[in-house]
């Protein structure tokens, strides 16, 4: 007999089926059938589908949240902490599809939770970046405005047809930002004890081969710049 997985594998598995095929495209029969298990278990998260999908899209960005917060509490340098930060707001973004991004402005619940996520990423960084510059390692700058930058850059960066025509893998794009991002904020003494050091973690761990396109990225299609533009049109909403 197939051994039960535990709750948290459960929810793990039905948020990345979701993050791939969104919602709307699906029944709560075809999720049980893709899940493996009874309606029964679908239904003891939530009692609608849609309800189903607003508890996957809060848990999804609630660990990105989460897991930002635990780095940044962890590391005690500064343009460590930012460049870590960032890092997991990229891996989240790479992990969304269009479908799902689709069906989150498309139920209000779920385009609240997308929001909430935006607007406490916002506030963190400025956080972060304020810190920095009443501890003189960042030159004096507005903290909101350099977040917008940052998260802007983040929503653009990413798109598989920029990173096909610049012949850059994502963490190689990345890293070509924080270089500069962290090169404009850092005051002469901080820039000098940071180049002591490595360079901010790599997007996505291991570092990618260049060539002429993205590694496993399929033939451009009309739609590949769709999640970069549902990204910028959810972030400008006001």
């Amino acid at each position: 007999m197939k051994k039960r997985i535990s709750n948290d594998e459960f929810l793990d598995a039905l948020t990345e089926l979701l993050l791939v095929e969104g919602i709307s495209g699906l029944t709560v029969g075809e999720i049980a059938a893709r899940m493996h298990c009874s309606r029964r278990r679908l239904y003891d998260i939530a009692q609608t589908k849609e309800e189903i999908f607003c508890a996957m899209v809060e848990r999804f960005f609630g660990q990105a949240l989460g897991q930002g917060e635990a780095l940044v509490s962890r590391e005690r340098d500064l343009t460590a902490a930012l460049a870590a930060y960032l890092d997991v707001g990229v891996q989240a973004a790479g992990r969304i599809s269009v479908p799902f991004l689709r069906d989150i402005e498309d139920t209000p619940a779920a385009k609240s939770a997308f929001d909430d996520y935006q607007h406490a990423r916002t506030v963190r960084l400025t956080q972060l970046v304020d810190k920095g510059v009443r501890q003189g390692v960042f030159v004096s700058c507005h903290g909101q405005v350099v977040s917008e930058l940052i998260l802007g850059a983040a929503l653009r960066l990413r798109r598989p047809a920029f990173l096909a025509q610049a012949d850059l893998s994502i963490e190689e794009a990345f890293q070509e930002f924080y270089r500069l991002l962290l090169g404009g904020l850092l005051t002469d003494a901080a820039a000098s004890k940071a180049a002591t050091r490595r360079s901010p973690t790599a997007v996505g761990g291991t570092r990618k081969a260049r060539s002429g396109a993205v590694p496993g990225m399929k033939k451009r299609s009309p739609n590949d710049d769709d999640v970069g533009q549902l990204l910028i049109a959810a972030w400008n909403r006001e």
